[in-house]
């Protein structure tokens, strides 16, 4: 009885320590031979708690692990080797916390912005209405107001004003108004017996034309040339040297006159220039007086420095 009873122990303590042995309810559906065998002695010595259906890739990168429980719960990793799979899928079925850390990611640096390609030859050469970023040039004025003074040789002074009437690229049409003042003092008269002072009023028309070189972005050089009409009035006075009197006579004349000019100029904003230069006028008057039976001639020409302001309009 005793023997029975003996037997009845031991067969109790096999069963009891056959219960409690791991095993693992791991299914290993794909993965290569060596891969296999790795992974199912890391599951021998683990106690699993849920069931996995495992299928194990290799890739470029590794070994690639789809893992699917009884729950349909996905796990999916890349491992680099067959250890690390092992490890991880024990994990999983033990479901106890375990985690394998994946490979760092390294981040590919951004790449730089890309430049802006170069204009081609056409962007270099079209107008710049065509380009939306362009700034938009304001146009040139149409039309310009000059008005100035002159002094020169035969005690010259006047003022004149000029305006530009129409443009076509560097060469303008102009109308010009002038007034001014000469004088021819201490002419002798042929007989000797007395001298002669002219005064001179003058008020001229004319029509001219112009042409300007543009220097660098603010200077400017204005060459022009005009012709038109003067009319004048003579104020003249004689002293007599034998009784000391004077005697004076007024006379007037409408001559045609003519003039060239070469102006250089500088800019101040786009409405307002300022003109100086020289300008040479040339005109054919001769006066007879009737008691000297002779002709007073008018000296043909005159040149004067002018100096003038110019008003964009």
């Amino acid at each position: 009885m005793r023997a029975l009873v003996s037997l009845v122990v031991v067969v109790a303590a096999a069963a009891h320590a056959f219960a409690d042995s791991p095993t693992c309810a791991v299914t290993i559906a794909r993965a290569p031979d060596d891969v296999r065998a790795t992974v199912e002695s890391w599951l021998a010595n683990e106690r699993c708690e849920i069931p996995l259906t495992v299928r194990i890739i290799p890739t470029d990168d590794g070994l690639y692990i789809y893992a699917q429980d009884e729950r349909d719960r996905i796990h999916e990793r890349t491992v680099p080797d067959a250890q690390s799979a092992g490890v991880l899928i024990a994990s999983w079925t033990a479901d106890d916390g375990i985690v394998i850390p994946a490979p760092e990611t390294v981040t590919a640096p951004e790449p730089p912005p890309a430049a802006k390609p170069s204009p081609s030859p056409h962007d270099w050469i079209a107008p710049a209405a065509l380009h939306a970023r362009a700034p938009i040039a304001k146009p040139s004025a149409s039309h310009w107001l000059t008005f100035g003074a002159a002094v020169g040789s035969a005690n010259s002074i006047g003022i004149r004003a000029e305006l530009e009437v129409l443009r076509r690229g560097a060469f303008s049409a102009d109308m010009l108004i002038k007034w001014g003042d000469s004088s021819m003092d201490a002419l002798s008269d042929p007989q000797n017996s007395g001298y002669y002072l002219a005064r001179f009023r003058d008020a001229s028309t004319l029509a001219g034309a112009h042409y300007t070189w543009k220097v660098r972005e603010l200077w400017h050089v204005r060459a022009g040339v005009a012709a038109g009409i003067v009319a004048s009035q003579l104020n003249l006075e004689y002293m007599s040297f034998s009784t000391g009197g004077t005697s004076t006579a007024n006379a007037s004349m409408i001559s045609a006159i003519a003039e060239g000019s070469l102006l250089v100029g500088r800019s101040f904003g786009e409405s307002w220039e300022f003109d100086v230069g020289p300008i040479a006028t040339v005109s054919n008057q001769g006066w007879y007086m009737v008691n000297q039976q002779e002709t007073l001639v008018r000296a043909p020409g005159a040149v004067l420095a002018f100096a003038g302001i110019r008003r964009a309009l």
